[in-house]
């Protein structure tokens, strides 16, 4: 590679380990959306029960 191997090499690995870490912060706040929203929804319902009781 013409003695840029290691720069070669190296942007690839910070390439991949930006993509991966990425993708997990994704998942995570995807995670954390759910579970709100979730968590929203079950709420509602509990008002809604309640006052038509």
């Amino acid at each position: 590679m013409g003695g840029y191997a290691f720069y070669v090499w190296g942007s690839f690995g910070v390439t991949a380990l930006v993509v991966i870490v990425e993708i997990w912060q994704l998942r995570a706040q995807r995670r954390t959306l759910i579970r709100n929203l979730l968590a929203e929804t079950n709420s509602e319902d509990d008002v809604q029960s309640s006052s038509t009781s």
